[in-house]
């Protein structure tokens, strides 16, 4: 049940998209669209760098602090985003015109991308509170307020005349009232962000960040080489398309996700107890997970077949071929990330980021390769490949860590 909850809290931060699409692809032609695109995805990737994938460190320590550390370890978190958001802001806007030409992004606009981040990455984090809490209800306000306030300014703003600026506008302005609200509920303050916090955290948070960032950053990085280098090499109306490809697969993806951090605290509760009972509940879980996520993601890529051509412009029809390859990267990602959990749970950071920066890596190289040759299905593919093979690798390492089959399931964490 937790997991069915958070599936449908998270689906409703999906609908955004799906709503507004017919909307954005009739008013905005693939140029515009694809500067929206290239926003989201640039402000996704500058997410762990504007946190320092704080977000992971609270979930990873949340079962270790009484609530006075939380608090604090909290309060130094939502310090440091505002630090390193008005750092980043600074190099952006001095470095924009050089920025603006790798990028393919305005340079006006630059700043709005790292604001746009530091949202985003407070947003998240106080919904991993919330869920952890097991505050229920604010979640689910949480993610009603952003998704309402965010579709009813965007469209304000596009009625007047404001194309992709006021698209841009509307999404800030919407997720930055949600978020001022969900700290809010947890007692937070805004003030809280200009407070010098204590001291005892900073370290601990630094090497957190430095060393788990390819791990945080994995899933960012990888759509933003997608995007990048479909604007490169076959314009920015490519990223447009792979962004269209991408809406619809995203609903996927949010229920994908939704059940892997909803799973996730159930997950270490079983692995901190280490009984044999527990980790053949944890395998059977696991299993069902390999298995029915396939199952999902082929009913998601029917249904968009029949939507997709009634919410889309006619001008971006073309995204739909591209469909098939995008769900299938999805699903492989989404079983990268549930290995990645229990490293997560075993604290074991390098190894996490070693297998994400070896996704990276090869979803660069391989895109640059078959983007001139295959063009939007050769940077999916690559995709593909990338997740594929990292599943394949980070999956042996968790059986040899976690399971020894020959004297039965079970656990080999004792710590």
């Amino acid at each position: 049940m937790q997991s069915l909850f958070y599936a449908v809290a998270n689906s409703i931060e999906a609908l955004v998209p799906f709503l507004l699409a017919p909307i954005l692809t009739r008013t905005l032609d693939p140029a515009e669209y694809g500067i929206w695109v290239l926003f989201i995805t640039y402000a996704t990737f500058l997410r762990p760098i504007v946190g320092l994938t704080t977000q992971d460190a609270i979930r990873m320590r949340f079962l270790d602090f009484d609530q006075k550390q939380l608090d604090q370890f909290t309060h130094t978190v939502l310090f440091i985003m505002l630090t390193m958001a008005a750092i980043v802001s600074a190099i952006t806007f001095v470095f924009s015109g050089p920025l603006a030409k790798a990028t393919m992004f305005p340079a006006g606009w630059l700043v709005s991308v790292v604001i746009a981040a530091f949202l985003f990455e407070v947003f998240y984090t106080a919904l991993a509170l919330l869920q952890f809490h097991q505050r229920r209800r604010a979640f689910l306000m949480t993610q009603v307020v952003q998704a309402v306030l965010s579709m009813a300014l965007i469209s304000a703003f596009l009625f007047a005349g404001w194309d992709w600026r006021g698209v841009i506008l509307g999404r800030m302005i919407g997720m930055g009232i949600a978020t001022l609200l969900s700290l809010r509920s947890l007692g937070y303050s805004p003030t809280l962000f200009f407070r010098v916090p204590q001291r005892s955290f900073y370290r601990d948070i630094a090497s957190f960040g430095v060393v788990y960032w390819p791990a945080g950053m994995v899933i960012m990085a990888v759509a933003m080489t997608d995007k990048v280098v479909a604007a490169h090499y076959l314009g920015v109306s490519a990223s447009a398309m792979y962004g269209v490809a991408a809406l619809f697969a995203s609903a996927y993806w949010i229920v994908n996700h939704s059940f892997v951090l909803a799973w996730t605290p159930w997950l270490f509760k079983k692995l901190k107890a280490a009984s044999e009972d527990g980790m053949r509940e944890v395998v059977s879980v696991s299993m069902l997970y390999f298995i029915l996520a396939p199952i999902a993601a082929i009913a998601f890529y029917f249904i968009s077949l029949l939507v997709a051509p009634i919410l889309l412009g006619e001008a971006f029809h073309s995204a739909i071929p591209l469909l098939r390859y995008i769900m299938i990267a999805i699903v492989l990602q989404g079983f990268f990330v549930h290995n990645m959990k229990y490293l997560h749970y075993d604290k074991d950071i390098r190894v996490m980021s070693l297998c994400s920066a070896l996704t990276i890596a090869l979803n660069i190289l391989l895109s640059v390769r078959w983007a001139p040759e295959m063009g939007i299905r050769g940077i999916m593919l690559a995709t593909v490949v990338s997740f594929g093979a990292t599943f394949l690798i980070s999956g042996m390492i968790v059986v040899a860590r976690f399971i020894y089959v020959p004297g039965g399931v079970k656990s080999v964490v004792s710590r």
